[in-house]
């Protein structure tokens, strides 16, 4: 018998009782799916926050005051800090906080960001319509400020924004500008859900005379860890303590996130594996009654010339058809999860070829591997004792 003739037995093998190939085919469907939307999930999840953190800008240090350390950092710190180190081209100090904006009868709930004058070229922002503040704004503590398009869409403001009167938190400020639309992230963050001030105004609205983080720009990404420790060293001198802020790099950030969304994935990637084995367990009980069921033609076989080979292959291609198919089904159907997770736009996914392949390889692996002992058994059977069962 060749192996074109123990591929067709074993098509028909399966073929004779189609709704019991399918309930064994089901825990590899369900594996194979569950391992390419979860994994697609991770890795949309990984992909999203690199993008985040390099809207950001390029080559950004982020200095925030440790937990109960009683630090509170300054716009005067921001600049001393910058002068002091060569390899730093630009600091910006922010102050946020949550407030609300007015316009007309209308009220929204929004972010209030304040800001230097060197925003868009650290943080890669774009003004739309009109301008963004200067210097001379946030030295003269101006009330003026630019607005996120999503601000703009909620307070239902008609007609060009720019020279309109949005009160914050009651404080009347005058419009100069309208961001560029940047959407949303991955997380769910709306990034043109936004008012952005003068850091000096902002802190009069909201009642401080500090920021919340100070942003410095790097001129490479050579010199990110070396300005990192120096930056740490400056603010523990001047607080007197150490560890009195984080310093965190961009790279350092991502490097972090993204080991953390890589162990995520391998997690998940693991538990959708344990379905794809429990399948495996399924093919093999169903193999083990196959063999017990058809005993007596394996004895036929065995008695008119088959070898043990033969019997062997021909279980052991049934086995791994079964698991093949159940990986097909699975992939359609993982790519449908995959894609419907996406569209419904709360989480991110991302179809990975490589998830695909692997998925397909172990489902594979898994029929053959749990289909090998019922063929082996199968193959052992005496033709005498075969011949005379049933």
């Amino acid at each position: 018998m060749s192996v074109f003739q123990a591929m067709r037995l074993a098509w028909q093998g399966i073929l004779a009782n189609k709704l019991r190939s399918f309930l064994t085919a089901l825990g590899v469907i369900i594996g194979v799916a569950a391992v390419i939307a979860l994994v697609s999930v991770g890795q949309g999840t990984t992909q999203s926050i690199t993008a985040q953190l390099s809207s950001l800008g390029s080559n950004l240090i982020i200095v925030t005051p440790a937990p109960n350390m009683g630090v509170r950092l300054t716009v005067a710190e921001a600049g001393d800090a910058q002068s002091r180190i060569p390899y730093l081209t630009a600091a910006l100090p922010m102050l946020g906080g949550g407030v609300t904006a007015g316009w007309q009868d209308q009220s929204y709930a929004t972010t209030l960001d304040g800001v230097t004058a060197n925003y868009p070229a650290v943080r890669n922002a774009t003004v739309a319509e009109g301008r963004f503040f200067t210097d001379a704004d946030v030295t003269g503590r101006q009330l003026v400020s630019v607005l996120g398009p999503t601000v703009v869409q909620q307070l239902g403001i008609r007609g060009d924004p720019v020279g309109q009167t949005v009160a914050i938190n009651g404080y009347p400020t005058t419009v100069v500008g309208v961001l560029t639309s940047v959407g949303g992230t991955g997380t769910g963050q709306n990034q043109d859900d936004v008012v952005l001030m003068p850091v000096s105004s902002a802190q009069r609205i909201l009642g401080t005379a500090y920021v919340s983080m100070i942003y410095f720009q790097v001129d490479s990404a050579q010199h990110a860890a070396v300005a990192a420790g120096w930056l740490q060293a400056i603010f523990d001198h001047e607080f007197g303590r150490g560890q009195s802020v984080n310093v965190l790099s961009q790279n350092q950030l991502l490097a972090t996130l993204q080991q953390a969304t890589a162990t995520l994935t391998l997690l998940l990637a693991a538990i959708a594996g344990v379905s794809l084995l429990v399948g495996g367990i399924g093919i093999m009980n169903i193999m083990l009654v196959s063999v017990i069921e058809r005993t007596r033609e394996i004895g036929i076989r065995k008695a008119v010339g088959a070898h043990r080979w033969q019997i062997l292959a021909q279980f052991i291609f049934e086995a791994a058809t079964l698991s093949g198919l159940g990986g097909i089904v699975g992939i359609a159907l993982g790519v449908l999860g995959a894609r419907a997770i996406a569209s419904a736009g709360t989480i991110p996914a991302t179809v990975s070829l490589t998830a695909i392949v692997v998925a397909f390889l172990f489902a594979a692996a898994v029929g053959v591997g749990f289909g090998l002992w019922p063929a082996l058994q199968a193959s052992r059977l005496d033709p005498i004792v075969a011949l005379r069962h049933g």
